[in-house]
């Protein structure tokens, strides 16, 4: 084998580009099956892994139908990666035999996907709606995606928005904390000065003369002609007289 100088994964490739070169694919194979299957091998790597070998079962050795397995199989274990959805569209979009059942088979496969975040469906949404412009053959399927993809987008667009004013209020501070902090204050208010009204219905039932009290203002002079003083002489008058 060739020597080169190259170090961790790039050493990996190098040696199975190799081995592909060679008459005999079963190395290269089963070493990139032992890649994707090994359990130190991160989900994203053994991921990506079990691309490059789909590729190479469908472009050297022309087997679709293993490339296609495998990609499924690597779904089945990281169901939200986009670029494994991709490849198998992709797969369906590059047959010799142009089927257009088969390609839109496979973007239903991943618009149902519950794993997929919105963001991707709408991405594959377009890739199909541009697939069924170009080359489709039934105005209704396309007219009934059309209003599939125009409701996801503004379902993305509303959440955004929704978002958006969320953050917004929590950066200027949220208008239901204030609300609740003035309620928390009125409540201790009230219960701090709850015989306030009982107080207050007593000084009603005083002499007319505490009424003068609400026409006086802190740094202005009371007005002596509000007090009436007579009233209040010519009831008590008649008692002193009887003394």
């Amino acid at each position: 084998m060739q020597s080169v100088n190259l170090n961790g994964d790039d050493t990996i490739l190098y040696n199975c580009k190799f081995y592909r070169d060679s008459p005999d694919y079963s190395s290269v194979i089963s070493r990139f099956e032992r890649l994707i299957h090994d359990s130190r091998t991160p989900r994203k790597l053994s991921a990506f892994y079990a691309l490059k070998l789909a590729r190479f079962h469908a472009k050297t050795r022309n087997d679709r139908r293993l490339a296609e397995k495998i990609i499924r199989d690597a779904i089945n274990r990281d169901k939200s990666n986009p670029q494994l959805y991709l490849a198998l569209v992709d797969l369906a979009y590059t047959a010799p035999v142009f089927s257009e059942r088969c390609v839109i088979e496979a973007l239903n496969e991943v618009l149902e996907s519950d794993q997929l975040s919105d963001e991707d469906k709408l991405r594959f949404s377009q890739r199909k709606l541009d697939f069924l412009e170009d080359l489709g053959t039934d105005v209704e399927v396309l007219q009934k995606h059309l209003e599939y993809h125009t409701q996801l987008q503004k379902s993305i667009e509303n959440i955004a928005v929704s978002s958006k004013r969320v953050a917004d209020m929590r950066g200027s501070g949220d208008p239901l904390d204030k609300k609740m902090r003035t309620a928390a204050c009125v409540a201790a208010v009230a219960a701090a000065f709850g015989t306030l009204p009982a107080a207050t219905a007593a000084g009603q039932q005083q002499a007319p003369l505490s009424n003068t009290a609400q026409y006086y203002y802190p740094g202005q002079q009371q007005q002596p002609t509000i007090v009436q003083p007579v009233p209040v002489l010519t009831t008590i008058q008649p008692n002193y007289i009887q003394q």
